[in-house]
């Protein structure tokens, strides 16, 4: 290699490291992960030089088809059971651990790449010459988390007690022989006061968008699997960043555990603005009080009283009603405790483990745009924009394409010409945030070197920050009801995970194609202002998908008939769209370049490449004890029938599979909304 090019050299090295890394794959489950790591690591140095070569194109398309191969058991029937014929092997290659990771999935894989590149950003030194003012400061507040460690465990105790201070007294807390005044304690002020200074939602949200303000659930937490092992850990918390005695401790822990539970129990995972219900304040009073008061609630959040211009969303009226069921019977104690707790949650710094990894983790879950500004800014470009953006005009149209389908007959014209001005009104938004003016949001933010909580406390307070929904950083595309646009993240803008210019189109549409469709078809499930026939129709539809999915069966067990089926029909539409748009591609392709649309190695066809990469984004693998402990406690179907239950209601895949009649994924009834075949 010494007369070598650097291209053809570079070219040569990742060679290299593909060939140890389909080699690690095939001998082991363990072996496989750090060669699969350094073979995605060099493809991303390549593609950086935009070498385009025949001879990288072909390494990128093994290396692709290795992958998938890898995760298939190809001796099992298709239509016997699809998701172990296309992930049989992926618990071999990523396993869940009775510890960390109990899950494993596609995601993950995605989010571990897209954390690569922030950390690489975030650990640059900061220089004044070319980073932004809003980047500076994001930098300056990430190194003074790395050397919080460095501050005595007193200094950090005092300030966590001066953040409770700041809204009144913690029951658990409270000295030998000193009453707690429990009749002081108003928990709805409790939280709008912090939610006012901090932004933080416990126990209720609000939101205030263009459309109006929104009041109710918070973002959803869920029910722990592990209770006893969730109390032991709050314990040790309070003991050890609280100076708790350990008794006091004991007992304290027990009771937030409960009332975690309790609160998460009829928690829904809903986004703000859909199926919100308007309310007067009127109404408000009437539904919660005298037990407690959101009219209250809004005002002490946005320090002034409602006006008759205010428009009211209640979000997920359900939860609501579920606090009049439990809150009176909750002592104040307990109800304290679980709120100051929740509070300093948000203030606790990680004294074990990596500290990279926590403070990476806070700076993601504190300027969550920011960081996805940065990476798009450093890793965007115009032809990955483009493609993207093509697909998603191609799953528009064939959305159009089946609502004008004699198969959507059913519903009435004017609900068909509402869908079809939904669909066409709704846009596609590339989640990186480049509208945001960040110089002139943080501008007033003021940092302290090496004071971590200050700047904590700062960043929450801030008021250009402070009032936005409390919201996880978006992993996945999303439906915005209120804005009326699907949201794609970052990070699903890394290629040659799910897809590639050096990949077959099959892959692009199998994967993110249905990811985009899935999210549009939320956009047409709103029901409530159809015309009673079409209402009644749907139902007679709905109803066919809740009796379908209540029949399938993981690990032996049935799924529990559901009446929230609105994923389950997504699923089904998006596959069918999606598959739509990808026969509408192979039909305007030119037959000489049909051979682009296969992968080395593999002798699937096309058609058959897209179900697999639909099915392998769904792999997953999960510890036996948590899978069934979060069976009990969820209500959306295992990624594993998500599969078998929408590829079964397609008459497409059953043909490219010659899936014969009464098969496991050709059995009847099948369930369909507007058309089991468009193509």
């Amino acid at each position: 290699m010494e007369n070598a090019s650097p291209a053809v050299a570079s070219s040569q090295l990742v060679l290299l490291i593909l060939i140890a890394g389909i080699a690690g794959c095939a001998q082991g489950h363990l072996l496989s992960q750090p060669a699969l790591e350094l073979r995605i690591q060099a493809q991303e140095q390549l593609i950086s030089q935009h070498n385009d070569s025949a001879y990288v194109q072909r390494l990128m398309r093994l290396s692709k088809s290795a992958e998938m191969r890898n995760y298939m058991q190809p001796e099992l029937q298709p239509c016997d059971n699809f998701y172990d014929y296309s992930c049989g092997n992926w618990a071999k290659i990523n396993p869940a651990n009775t510890a960390s990771p109990r899950e494993t999935n596609y995601e993950q894989l995605l989010l571990k790449g897209y954390h690569h590149k922030q950390q690489r950003l975030l650990q640059r030194s900061a220089d004044a010459a070319i980073d932004a003012e809003a980047v500076l400061k994001l930098k300056e507040f990430y190194a003074s988390c790395l050397h919080y460690r460095e501050t005595p465990l007193p200094v950090y105790r005092q300030q966590l007690l001066e953040i409770v201070a700041e809204f009144g007294h913690m029951p658990a807390l409270a000295l030998p022989g000193q009453q707690w005044p429990a009749d002081e304690f108003d928990w709805v002020a409790t939280v709008a006061r912090i939610k006012r200074k901090y932004g933080l939602d416990i126990l209720l949200r609000l939101q205030v968008s263009p459309a109006g303000i929104y009041v109710g659930q918070p973002q959803q937490i869920r029910p722990q699997p592990n209770r006893l092992g969730r109390a032991a850990s709050i314990r040790e918390w309070l003991v050890w960043n609280l100076g708790v005695e350990r008794e006091l401790a004991e007992t304290t822990s027990l009771e937030i555990t409960n009332m975690e539970d309790l609160v998460a129990r009829q928690m829904r995972d809903i986004p703000v603005g859909v199926l919100a219900r308007p309310r007067t304040t009127k109404e408000l009073d009437e539904l919660y009080l005298p037990v407690y008061n959101l009219t209250k609630y809004i005002e002490l959040v946005l320090d002034r009283p409602l006006n008759p211009n205010d428009t009211l969303y209640e979000h997920v009226p359900s939860y609501q009603a579920h606090l009049l069921d439990f809150v009176a019977g909750v002592s104040p104690q307990m109800h304290a405790n679980y709120i100051f707790y929740s509070l300093l949650e948000h203030f606790s710094y990680q004294w074990a483990g990596s500290v990279v990894d926590h403070c990476m983790s806070k700076a993601r879950s504190l300027f969550p745009e920011l960081l996805d500004n940065m990476v798009l800014r450093e890793y965007g470009d115009a032809a990955t924009l483009s493609d993207i953006e093509a697909v998603w005009l191609q799953i528009k149209r064939s959305f159009r394409d089946m609502l004008e389908n004699d198969t959507a007959d059913w519903l009435s014209l004017a609900v068909r010409s509402q869908l079809l001005d939904q669909i066409n009104a709704t846009r596609l938004l590339v989640n990186g945030h480049e509208d945001v003016n960040f110089t002139q949001i943080y501008e007033q933010l003021q940092l302290k070197p090496r004071d971590y909580l200050h700047n904590l406390r700062a960043v929450l307070s801030h008021d250009s920050l402070k009032t936005k929904m409390s919201a996880a950083p978006l992993t996945a595309p999303s439906y915005d009801a209120v804005e009326k646009r699907v949201l794609l993240p970052v990070a699903l803008l890394q290629p040659n995970y799910l897809w590639s210019r050096y990949y077959p189109r099959a892959l692009r549409y199998g994967s993110l194609g249905t990811l985009l469709a899935h999210e549009l078809a939320h956009s047409i499930e709103d029901v409530s202002h159809w015309d009673h026939s079409s209402m009644i129709a749907y139902h007679k539809r709905w109803a066919c998908f809740k009796e379908q999915y209540g029949r399938l069966r993981l690990n032996g067990e049935y799924l529990p008939k559901s009446d929230l089926q609105a994923e389950n029909i997504a699923d089904n539409l998006a596959v069918q769209v999606s598959y739509h748009a990808y026969s509408k591609y192979l039909q305007e392709l030119a037959p000489s370049a049909l051979s682009s649309e296969q992968l080395p190695q593999m002798t699937q066809s096309p058609r058959q490449l897209f179900f697999i990469s639909y099915a392998q984004f769904w792999c997953n693998d999960s510890q036996e004890r948590f899978r069934d402990r979060i069976a009990l406690l969820v209500s959306y179907t295992p990624s594993a029938l998500r599969v078998l239950g929408a590829l079964s209601n397609l008459d497409s895949f059953q043909r490219d599979f010659a899936c014969i009649s009464g098969s496991p994924m050709n059995s009847s009834p099948k369930c369909q909304l507007y058309g089991l075949s468009l193509d």
